[in-house]
């Protein structure tokens, strides 16, 4: 029973709930279900604060801010894996860094000499380098996925053809590297899950030190600017705020969610996250497709 009650008491001290968004607070369907949508309502009605964290930027999180009401509870965003801290309230946001000319200029050809598809983004738009031994694999996913043949072939975390029409203003696909802006939030690069074992290799024996390289899924390596981290913004945010370790409970999935589990006290590997992500978390949850948000809310009794 003394452990029940201690268990317990973590009502009144957890302040935030920060989660990242794909294979933790969606679901494969790429929704909130409506059980962890109630519980996580419930919780910003009791005062806890929801801070988003993900590789994406603010442009893409919208829809989830309106669907939690993160402005009306005073929530948070954690953008472009710490790229940029957005406090929806107060309609404050910091951009820390970006990859600027030169480093798109170093990054691009050993890119394409990976032979793996290249992204850049902005806030609310996306460039894609496509090699050609993927074009006939993306085309007969559209062709399967029941898309237009006008469909953009630009490929999503878990697929060679995703749908992101709706999520950028601009999607382009570009044939050189001088196609591109100037300055780039994060660039990406995708393949099967065995050719980017292979790209991060390379990548980390040529520029370890130089950039952040997480691979936030089996097919996805994300790169961003030296020191730019969903940790660090975290851990900066906690400090403006004056927010203890104790007083959080991080939710996660993916590489670059480590190091915000290491900020925290509460970290909540999900049931599908990769084997090194669960043995850096303090507990396991079930998988985003069993709502392994709530449950782990209830088994420390937040809600």
């Amino acid at each position: 029973m003394i452990a029940n009650r201690r268990e317990g008491e973590l009502e009144m001290r957890i302040k935030w709930i920060v989660t990242d968004m794909d294979g933790t607070l969606l679901n494969s369907r790429n929704e909130i279900s409506d059980r962890t949508r109630k519980a996580l309502m419930d919780c910003q009605k009791k005062g806890i604060r929801l801070i988003l964290a993900s590789g994406r930027s603010y442009a893409r999180l919208m829809p989830y801010v309106k669907e939690l009401q993160l402005e009306e509870y005073g929530g948070s965003l954690i953008e472009i894996n710490g790229l940029a801290l957005n406090r929806l309230r107060e309609k404050k946001r910091q951009v820390f860094a970006q990859l600027e000319q030169e480093d798109i200029d170093r990054l691009f050809p050993i890119l394409e000499e990976c032979r793996a598809e290249i992204q850049g983004y902005e806030d609310d738009a996306i460039y894609f380098w496509i090699p050609e031994w993927q074009l006939p694999l993306k085309e007969q996913e559209r062709k399967e996925k029941g898309y237009p043949p006008d469909h953009p072939l630009v490929a999503g975390p878990w697929s060679w053809v995703t749908d992101n029409v709706h999520n950028y203003s601009k999607i382009q696909r570009i044939y050189s590297r001088e196609e591109l802006p100037h300055r780039l939030n994060k660039l990406n690069c995708t393949s099967d899950s065995e050719h980017m074992k292979k790209v991060y290799r390379e990548l980390i024996s040529r520029l370890a030190g130089q950039y952040e390289f997480v691979r936030t899924c089996p097919r996805l390596v994300e790169i961003c600017p030296a020191g730019i981290t969903k940790g660090k913004t975290l851990r900066r945010y906690m400090k403006m705020e004056g927010v203890a370790p104790e007083e959080v409970m991080v939710f996660g999935d993916g590489e670059n969610d480590v190091d915000m589990f290491s900020s925290v006290k509460y970290s909540i590997a999900m049931g599908n996250a990769e084997d090194y992500v669960k043995e850096s978390a303090s507990y396991v949850t079930e998988t985003n497709n069993e709502d392994g948000l709530v449950a782990a809310l209830e088994k420390y009794r937040v809600i």
